[in-house]
């Protein structure tokens, strides 16, 4: 099956319906009819969905691990990272984060579920490394850089709540050579709960496709 052949809206809304029924089974207390009722259900969806698996190869731009068209709008992350583990409208396990470009500057909000506990009542150390990572890998495509996580360095200030709204900032510092540098930080309200900086290997011009 080709891309081309996908119906998105249809994909994108069966994400947000997985990402729904992950935070129901994360949390449920249901007697033991419901999970073998649920249980039933979810089997025979995977079952309905299995002879259409695609075999890969597999990347958070696309659905067949083709690298983003060059005539794409690297301004909108959201746009070019659809399958992205962090900020993918189409992969149920990302977090509900939504990034948005202004002048430069990639600024993001999410709240955070259940999914993403780590300490009571507060998202997993990872969880916030991965969405700052992602964060600061956007920064570059809106520069024009193709690069790779070569350091990252996380400062956790304060803990970070789930059922919280949270903010997030990031922009570039400067090249040198193949290497990009960047920096984004993330708070709750005024409270700056974590903050990152990160150094990105652009690869040799003939290791680029």
């Amino acid at each position: 099956m080709a891309q081309t052949e996908l119906d998105v809206e249809l994909l994108e809304s069966l994400n947000a319906t997985c990402r729904r029924v992950m935070e129901r089974v994360r949390t449920t207390g249901a007697p033991a009819d419901a999970l073998a009722q649920a249980q039933a259900a979810l089997e025979r969806v995977e079952a309905l969905l299995a002879p259409h698996a695609h075999p890969g190869p597999f990347a958070q731009t696309s659905y067949d691990g083709a690298a983003p068209h060059p005539d794409s709008d690297f301004s909108d992350p959201m746009a070019v990272f659809p399958y992205s583990p962090m900020v993918g409208a189409r992969n149920p396990i990302a977090p509900p984060v939504e990034f948005r470009v202004e002048d430069g500057v990639v600024r993001g909000r999410v709240c955070f579920g259940p999914l993403y506990a780590g300490p009571p009542r507060s998202v997993h150390g990872g969880v916030i490394a991965a969405v700052l990572d992602e964060l600061l890998g956007s920064v570059n495509m809106v520069h024009g850089v193709g690069a790779f996580t070569g350091t990252l360095t996380v400062r956790y200030r304060a803990p970070t709540p789930l059922h919280e709204p949270v903010r997030l900032e990031g922009h570039q510092t400067g090249t040198e050579g193949r290497k990009s540098f960047a920096r984004g930080a993330m708070w709750c309200g005024d409270t700056l709960t974590a903050e990152a900086e990160g150094v990105f290997i652009r690869p040799p011009e003939g290791d680029r496709d």
